[in-house]
């Protein structure tokens, strides 16, 4: 197989990483940049020498030299572009979560299948180092059997998007950003049962999304984890991420604001410290689904999975609403 061609469709904050990381892979080149803000699409062209800038995807979708779509847009509007693009016949790399909707998942998934293409969803925390180490402790059994788990993920709002302030283009800090965590947990802990959940918006009085969520997970395996997601911290407050698992024979944290990344906690031994890790994740990422295509292997994050991390957190927001737990599978769309 030759070189692979990449569009990348959405250069705002996530589009100039996706396009850094495509920029480092041997094999691939990114042949078209596009945007609604033809500045956008112009500027990251130029930066990343990519022949083509366009403000109209379909029209990427037409170009021969495109094997692989990136979609790093809204998540209001991934299920359109996904699945025209799997239509085009074209690889495809979503930006999480998914869709904002569990029939739009499942409409991006059957249309991939048809198509016969790679499709994986973003998920990056699946590929970030620290964790990718933590899921490795737990599965060798390094902290015994899990038993709790607390993460949490706090910003200020993202006045950078104002579609986050509309919970039907966005779903809310859970859907948007706490889904790394549900995401993560899933793939460390196993599939969740029940979901409750308290929130609302509490800082952001133009908004009709939730930015404030703290939900109790409780999983198959009997284990539970208490996720919080923020989005009401003051603007200038870093974004801060924690994650804690707490095992029968032990306990790991990992945290963003501290040197030593990775902490393992075991009895009768000094804490063992994991740190630092070198390697971003979102080249790991980006490479990892070029290889995908290139060797014909499967993805580590297909859209079933994605779909089903957007169930759990949109459990979370149902449960929000209604103000009590909330099981799963879930029986209807939320948003």
């Amino acid at each position: 197989m030759g070189e692979l061609g990449v569009a990348l469709i959405g250069c705002g904050f996530i589009g100039g990483v996706h396009a850094r990381a495509w920029s480092k892979v041997r094999g691939a080149k990114l042949v078209a940049a596009v945007d609604i803000i033809g500045g956008r699409a112009k500027k990251l062209a130029a930066d990343y020498r990519v022949p083509h800038w366009l403000t109209d995807y379909t029209k990427a979708l037409d170009m021969e030299e495109v094997d692989i779509v990136d979609v790093c847009t809204p998540t209001y509007t991934h299920a359109e572009i996904a699945i025209a693009a799997a239509k085009s016949g074209k690889h495809v790399l979503v930006e999480k979560p998914i869709a904002l909707r569990l029939r739009d998942a499942d409409e991006m998934v059957a249309a991939a299948r048809r198509a016969g293409v790679k499709f994986m969803v973003a998920h990056c925390l699946r590929f970030w180092p620290e964790y990718v180490e933590a899921k490795r402790l737990v599965e060798s059994g390094a902290i015994g059997e899990p038993r709790i788990a607390r993460a949490y993920r706090l910003s200020p709002f993202p006045e950078w998007a104002l579609w986050h302030k509309d919970r039907r283009l966005s779903g809310g800090v859970f859907v948007d950003m706490s889904i790394h965590d549900v995401d993560f947990l899933r793939w460390a802990l196993g599939e969740v049962e029940e979901v409750f959940a308290r929130g609302g918006t509490l800082r952001t009085p133009d908004a009709t999304t939730h930015d404030y969520t703290h939900a109790i997970l409780k999983f198959r395996s009997g284990a539970i984890a208490y996720v919080e997601g923020s989005w009401i911290q003051p603007p200038g407050f870093p974004f801060t991420t924690y994650l804690e698992i707490v095992g029968t024979r032990g306990m790991l944290t990992v945290d963003n604001r501290s040197p030593a990344a990775l902490l393992a906690f075991r009895p009768s031994a000094p804490p063992a410290v994991y740190t630092p890790f070198e390697e971003d994740a979102y080249d790991r990422e980006i490479r990892h689904f070029y290889e995908c295509v290139a060797k014909d292997l499967e993805p580590a994050v297909p859209g079933e999975e994605a779909r089903r991390t957007l169930e759990v957190a949109l459990a979370a927001l149902k449960s929000v609403d209604e103000g009590k737990p909330v099981r799963l599978p879930l029986a209807g769309e939320v948003l």
